[in-house]
C-alpha cells in the first residue's frame, strides 16, 4: 500500500515515468621504429583489479593492473636466453589485507598463457567495509557494503586473431544506513511498508562475452572484431513488504573493422544492445542501434580525426514506445608546432548513457525500488586547451576549458516523509531512497594538471577543476562547483609511498518532503527543499615495502582526517580507516 501512496503522492511533482621450457634461443633486440597513433580501446583482456585502491561507494569502475608490474623485475641476463625466462609472468597473485574499522580486501589471479596457443585467467576479487554509522538523527544502523567478484577469461591465438571470452558474477551488497525515526509508529502495518533503517539492498551481475577478432594495434592490414554480450542482473534486495524483487536481461552485439592507407587511416563500428526487465519490472524495455564512423590522418603538423556516431534509442514502459534518435559529432585535432613544451589540442565528443535498472543502481544503489527510465541521457562534450612537456621532461602539464550540455541528465532526489499524530506532532522520518528525475543541463568547466618529477622516483601532481552549472530545471544537482587534488609518490627498489588530499566544495541536493497522517493518507501537500553536504577532503596515504621479488608487504590509509564525507543526503561514508596486508607473486 505504501508503494502506491508514495508513486501516487510523488507523481504529481516529479516528471518521471518511473608451461613448458621453449629450447630455442631467441634474440632480446629487435629492431623498433616508433609511431603515433590514437589511443585504442584494448580487446577483451581480464582486468587486474587491485581492490585496495578505494573505491567510490557506488558505481565500482575497474582499474586495470598487470600482474608482471606488481612487483620488481628481474635483470635480463646478457647471454642468451630462452623466450620463457625473458618474458614469462609468475602464474599466481595473490593479495590479501584487512584493517580498521572493520575491512578487509583480497585479490587471487591464476593464469597460464603458451604464445603459440592461448592464456586462460581466473580470479576473485573481494572488499567489505563493515560495522554501523550515525544518521543525521543520531541513530547508528547497519552500514556494511561489499563488492564480491568471480570471473575466468580464455583466449585462442589464431595467427594474429584471436578467439576470447569471459565469464562473471559480481554482487554488490549495501544498506540504507542513512534512514532514520523519531518514534515508534502507530501501526506495524504501516512501519512494514516503509523501508527500515538499515535495510539490505543486494544487487548481482551475471556476465559473459565473446569476441574474435585483431586487436588494431597494426593497421597496416585491415583488422576486424566481432562480439556478442549477454547479462542477468538480479535484485535481492530487501525492499518494501509488498514488493516484488526485479530481474534484467542484456543483450549484445558489436562488429567493426579499420584499415590504415599510409598517413590516413579509416574505421566503421555497429553495435545493438537490449535490456529487458523482468518480474516487478516486466514490461520495462530498451533498445539502442549504434553506427559510427571515423577518418584520421597523421598531417605532420596536424594529426586529425574525425568522425560521428548515430544512435537511436526505443524504451517501452507499460506499453508506451518512444523512440529518439541522436547524432554525436567526434572530432581529435592535436598541433604538432616544433616545440614540446606547447601542444594545443581540440576534442570534440558525446554519448548516451541508458537509464535501465542496472544503470540506475550503478549511480546510485539507494533507490526507492526497481525502476526503469523513459529516456537516455546525452552528453555533447567540447574541449580545448594546450599541453606539453617543459625542462627536458621534468614537467608535463595540460589545461583546457570545457563545454557540455547534458540531455535528460538525471537530478537525485532525496524522498522524506513525516508522520502526524493527534494534535499535529512529528511521529516519524524517513530518509533512506532516491527518486532519479530528467533535466537539461549546460555545464562549462576549466581543468588544470600539473605532473612534477624532480629526480627519478619522484612525482607530484596537482589538478583542479571549476565549473558553473546551468540547470533548466528547479532541482539541485548534488555536483560541486570545484575539485582539486594533490599527491605526492615516490618509488625505489625496496619502498614506495605515497600520499594525497582530493577536496571538493559544497554540494547540495534537492529533498522531496511528503507530510502524511499515520493512517498513511496524505495529510498535506509534498513540499521541496534543499540538503547540504559542505567542503570536504579526503587525506589518503600509502606505504610498502618490498620484503623479496616475490613478497610485498602494504599499508593505506583513507579519510586519516576523519572528515564527515557524503556520497548523498544522510548517507556517511566510514571514518578513518588503514587497511594493512600483503602482496605476493608465485
Amino acid at each position: 500500500m505504501k508503494k502506491i501512496l508514495l508513486i501516487a503522492a510523488l507523481a504529481a511533482v516529479l516528471p518521471w515515468s518511473a608451461g613448458a621450457q621453449v629450447e630455442k634461443q631467441v634474440e632480446v633486440t629487435k629492431a623498433y621504429v616508433p609511431s603515433l597513433e590514437s589511443a585504442t580501446k584494448l580487446a577483451m583482456v581480464p582486468d587486474m583489479t587491485d581492490t585496495t585502491r578505494m573505491r567510490p561507494e557506488i558505481d565500482y569502475s575497474i582499474t586495470p593492473l598487470t600482474m608482471s608490474t606488481v612487483l620488481a623485475t628481474r635483470p635480463i641476463r646478457p647471454a642468451t636466453v630462452t623466450y620463457w625466462e625473458f618474458n614469462r609472468p609468475k602464474p599466481f597473485y595473490l593479495k590479501a589485507g584487512a584493517g580498521y574499522p572493520l575491512n578487509s580486501v583480497l585479490d587471487f589471479y591464476a593464469s597460464t598463457q603458451n604464445p603459440g596457443t592461448g592464456y586462460v585467467v581466473g580470479y576473485v576479487n573481494h572488499e567489505g567495509l563493515y560495522g554501523k554509522l550515525c544518521n543525521d538523527w543520531g541513530e547508528k544502523n547497519t552500514a556494511t557494503r561489499m563488492f564480491n567478484r568471480i570471473g575466468a577469461a580464455a583466449g585462442k591465438y589464431f595467427g594474429r586473431r584471436t578467439l576470447e571470452g569471459e565469464l562473471s558474477y559480481e554482487n554488490r551488497m549495501y544498506h540504507r544506513h542513512g534512514a532514520g525515526y523519531a518514534a515508534t509508529v502507530a501501526s506495524e502495518a504501516l512501519w512494514q511498508a516503509f523501508v527500515h533503517p538499515g535495510r539490505r539492498l543486494d544487487y548481482g551481475d551475471a556476465n559473459l562475452a565473446v569476441r574474435f577478432g585483431d586487436d588494431f594495434h597494426d593497421l597496416s592490414r585491415t583488422n576486424f572484431e566481432v562480439a556478442l554480450r549477454c547479462g542477468l542482473f538480479f535484485d535481492h534486495s530487501d525492499h518494501y513488504a509488498d514488493a516484488e524483487a526485479a530481474r534484467e536481461i542484456r543483450f549484445g552485439a558489436t562488429a567493426r573493422v579499420g584499415r590504415a592507407f599510409g598517413k590516413h587511416r579509416l574505421s566503421l563500428e555497429a553495435a545493438y544492445d537490449r535490456h529487458a526487465g523482468r518480474k516487478a519490472l516486466d514490461g520495462a524495455q530498451s533498445d539502442l542501434i549504434r553506427a559510427g564512423a571515423r577518418y584520421g590522418v597523421d598531417g605532420g603538423v596536424v594529426r586529425f580525426e574525425a568522425g560521428a556516431d548515430y544512435c537511436y534509442d526505443r524504451t517501452e514502459i507499460g506499453g508506451e514506445r518512444e523512440g529518439r534518435s541522436y547524432i554525436f559529432p567526434f572530432a581529435r585535432l592535436d598541433f604538432d608546432l616544433g616545440a614540446p613544451g606547447i601542444r594545443p589540442f581540440v576534442e570534440v565528443d558525446g554519448g548516451l548513457e541508458t537509464n535501465d535498472f542496472r544503470s540506475l543502481t550503478l549511480r546510485n544503489p539507494y533507490l526507492a525500488g526497481p525502476m526503469w527510465g523513459d529516456r537516455s541521457s546525452a552528453d555533447y562534450n567540447a574541449r580545448a586547451g594546450i599541453g606539453g612537456s617543459l625542462w627536458r621532461g621534468k614537467v608535463n602539464y595540460r589545461l583546457y576549458a570545457g563545454f557540455s550540455i547534458r540531455d535528460d541528465h538525471l537530478y537525485w532526489i532525496a524522498a522524506r516523509s513525516l508522520f502526524f499524530r493527534d494534535g499535529g506532532q512529528e511521529a516519524e522520518v524517513d530518509f533512506a531512497h532516491f527518486l532519479p528525475v530528467r533535466g537539461r543541463q549546460t555545464v562549462g568547466s576549466l581543468r588544470g594538471e600539473v605532473e612534477y618529477r624532480p629526480v627519478t622516483g619522484f612525482l607530484l601532481t596537482l589538478g583542479g577543476s571549476g565549473y558553473l552549472y546551468n540547470d533548466e530545471e528547479q532541482y539541485a544537482n548534488g555536483e560541486p562547483a570545484f575539485r582539486g587534488d594533490v599527491a605526492l609518490r615516490y618509488e625505489g627498489r625496496r619502498i614506495s609511498f605515497g600520499a594525497g588530499v582530493a577536496m571538493q566544495s559544497r554540494r547540495e541536493w534537492t529533498v522531496l518532503t511528503e507530510r502524511l497522517s499515520v493512517d498513511g493518507t496524505e495529510a498535506e501537500a509534498p513540499t521541496m527543499s534543499t540538503y547540504a553536504a559542505p567542503f570536504d577532503f579526503d587525506l589518503k596515504v600509502d606505504f610498502a615495502w618490498r620484503a623479496s621479488q616475490s613478497v610485498e608487504l602494504f599499508a593505506e590509509g583513507s579519510n586519516l582526517a576523519g572528515r564527515d564525507l557524503y556520497l548523498f543526503p544522510g548517507y556517511r561514508d566510514f571514518g578513518a580507516r588503514v587497511t594493512v596486508g600483503i602482496k605476493m607473486v608465485f
